[in-house]
Protein backbone atom coordinates (compact mmCIF):
# COMPACT_ATOMS: atom_id res chain seq x y z
CA UNK A 1 0.00 0.00 0.00
CA UNK A 2 2.75 2.18 1.05
CA UNK A 3 6.48 2.40 0.51
CA UNK A 4 9.44 4.69 2.20
CA UNK A 5 11.36 6.90 -0.32
CA UNK A 6 14.50 8.46 1.03
CA UNK A 7 14.16 12.20 1.43
CA UNK A 8 16.37 14.15 -0.89
CA UNK A 9 17.48 17.52 -0.48
CA UNK A 10 14.63 18.69 -2.55
CA UNK A 11 11.90 16.69 -0.58
CA UNK A 12 13.54 18.49 2.79
CA UNK A 13 12.48 22.28 2.32
CA UNK A 14 8.44 21.29 1.85
CA UNK A 15 9.08 18.76 4.87
CA UNK A 16 10.98 21.30 7.47
CA UNK A 17 7.34 23.81 6.24
CA UNK A 18 5.42 21.15 7.27
CA UNK A 19 7.15 20.05 10.42
CA UNK A 20 7.55 23.90 11.46
CA UNK A 21 3.97 24.43 11.43
CA UNK A 22 2.48 21.14 12.44
CA UNK A 23 5.01 21.22 15.60
CA UNK A 24 4.43 25.13 16.03
CA UNK A 25 0.70 23.71 16.63
CA UNK A 26 1.10 21.11 19.07
CA UNK A 27 3.43 23.19 21.00
CA UNK A 28 0.84 25.77 21.25
CA UNK A 29 -1.95 23.59 22.28
CA UNK A 30 -0.12 21.04 24.54
CA UNK A 31 2.00 24.14 26.20
CA UNK A 32 -0.03 26.81 25.97
CA UNK A 33 2.55 29.18 24.21
CA UNK A 34 2.05 31.71 21.92
CA UNK A 35 1.97 30.29 18.55
CA UNK A 36 4.48 32.83 17.35
CA UNK A 37 7.00 31.68 20.27
CA UNK A 38 5.63 27.75 19.52
CA UNK A 39 6.83 28.79 15.54
CA UNK A 40 10.21 29.51 16.82
CA UNK A 41 10.55 26.97 19.32
CA UNK A 42 9.92 24.78 16.27
CA UNK A 43 11.90 26.24 13.88
CA UNK A 44 14.95 26.20 16.09
CA UNK A 45 14.25 22.16 17.14
CA UNK A 46 14.28 21.07 13.38
CA UNK A 47 17.21 23.13 12.52
CA UNK A 48 19.51 21.76 15.45
CA UNK A 49 18.56 18.64 14.89
CA UNK A 50 18.85 18.52 11.27
CA UNK A 51 21.31 21.08 10.49
CA UNK A 52 22.13 18.94 7.53
CA UNK A 53 18.73 18.26 6.01
CA UNK A 54 18.53 14.44 5.01
CA UNK A 55 22.42 13.89 5.37
CA UNK A 56 22.34 14.32 8.94
CA UNK A 57 24.15 11.16 10.71
CA UNK A 58 21.94 9.21 13.18
CA UNK A 59 18.66 9.32 11.45
CA UNK A 60 16.70 8.85 8.46
CA UNK A 61 14.65 10.86 6.75
CA UNK A 62 11.98 9.27 4.48
CA UNK A 63 8.81 10.74 2.55
CA UNK A 64 5.56 8.55 2.64
CA UNK A 65 4.42 7.60 -0.51
CA UNK A 66 1.84 5.56 -2.34
CA UNK A 67 3.48 1.85 -3.34
CA UNK A 68 2.55 2.60 -6.81
CA UNK A 69 3.98 6.02 -7.96
CA UNK A 70 5.85 9.07 -5.51
CA UNK A 71 3.37 11.03 -4.52
CA UNK A 72 3.56 12.25 -1.09
CA UNK A 73 1.49 11.25 1.50
CA UNK A 74 3.79 11.94 4.40
CA UNK A 75 6.90 11.91 6.34
CA UNK A 76 8.75 10.00 9.08
CA UNK A 77 12.12 11.10 10.85
CA UNK A 78 13.47 8.53 13.11
CA UNK A 79 16.93 8.25 14.92
CA UNK A 80 18.92 5.54 15.44
CA UNK A 81 21.02 4.75 18.65
CA UNK A 82 22.36 1.47 18.15
CA UNK A 83 19.60 -1.16 18.19
CA UNK A 84 16.64 1.53 18.93
CA UNK A 85 15.32 3.57 16.57
CA UNK A 86 13.53 6.50 17.88
CA UNK A 87 10.44 8.17 15.82
CA UNK A 88 11.19 11.61 16.49
CA UNK A 89 8.21 12.99 13.63
CA UNK A 90 5.64 10.97 11.96
CA UNK A 91 2.90 12.57 10.20
CA UNK A 92 0.65 12.49 7.08
CA UNK A 93 -0.64 15.37 5.08
CA UNK A 94 -4.23 16.20 6.16
CA UNK A 95 -5.87 15.02 3.06
CA UNK A 96 -4.04 11.28 3.56
CA UNK A 97 -5.77 11.17 7.23
CA UNK A 98 -7.51 8.12 8.20
CA UNK A 99 -7.02 6.12 4.95
CA UNK A 100 -5.18 3.21 6.34
CA UNK A 101 -2.05 4.92 5.16
CA UNK A 102 -0.55 5.34 8.65
CA UNK A 103 -0.74 2.32 9.89
CA UNK A 104 0.75 0.65 6.44
CA UNK A 105 3.19 3.16 6.94
CA UNK A 106 4.16 1.66 10.38
CA UNK A 107 3.91 -1.84 9.45
CA UNK A 108 6.66 -0.87 6.95
CA UNK A 109 8.63 1.20 8.89
CA UNK A 110 8.65 -1.89 11.03
CA UNK A 111 9.66 -4.14 8.35
CA UNK A 112 12.83 -1.74 7.23
CA UNK A 113 13.92 -0.96 11.04
CA UNK A 114 14.03 -5.09 11.25
CA UNK A 115 16.37 -5.46 8.44
CA UNK A 116 18.70 -3.25 9.47
CA UNK A 117 18.72 -4.86 12.37
CA UNK A 118 16.59 -2.61 14.78
CA UNK A 119 14.97 -4.26 17.90
CA UNK A 120 13.27 -1.84 19.09
CA UNK A 121 10.92 1.67 18.48
CA UNK A 122 9.90 4.42 20.56
CA UNK A 123 8.26 7.98 20.43
CA UNK A 124 6.30 10.47 21.97
CA UNK A 125 2.58 11.05 21.48
CA UNK A 126 0.70 14.32 22.19
CA UNK A 127 -1.41 14.39 24.79
CA UNK A 128 -4.21 15.53 23.06
CA UNK A 129 -3.73 13.52 19.91
CA UNK A 130 -5.78 10.48 20.84
CA UNK A 131 -6.22 9.64 17.13
CA UNK A 132 -2.55 9.26 17.22
CA UNK A 133 -2.08 7.18 20.16
CA UNK A 134 -5.16 4.78 18.72
CA UNK A 135 -3.41 4.28 15.56
CA UNK A 136 0.38 3.72 18.06
CA UNK A 137 -1.62 1.06 20.13
CA UNK A 138 -3.50 -0.39 17.25
CA UNK A 139 0.46 -1.23 15.66
CA UNK A 140 1.69 -2.46 19.03
CA UNK A 141 2.78 0.64 21.03
CA UNK A 142 2.45 0.48 24.41
CA UNK A 143 2.89 3.47 26.75
CA UNK A 144 5.64 3.39 28.77
CA UNK A 145 5.52 6.63 30.68
CA UNK A 146 4.58 10.07 30.09
CA UNK A 147 6.34 13.28 29.36
CA UNK A 148 5.31 15.92 31.87
CA UNK A 149 6.22 19.72 31.93
CA UNK A 150 5.66 23.24 34.17
CA UNK A 151 5.73 26.49 32.47
CA UNK A 152 8.09 28.70 35.21
CA UNK A 153 7.89 31.69 33.88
Amino acid sequence: MVKLRAMTENDFPAYRTFFIEEYAQDLASTRHIPIDDARRDATHSIDNALGAGPDTQGVKLWCITPAKHDDTLGYLWVGLNGPVAWIYDFCLLPHWRGKGYGRAALTHLRQTLIAMGIQEIGLRVASNNPGAKALYEKSGFIVTGFNMSQRIN
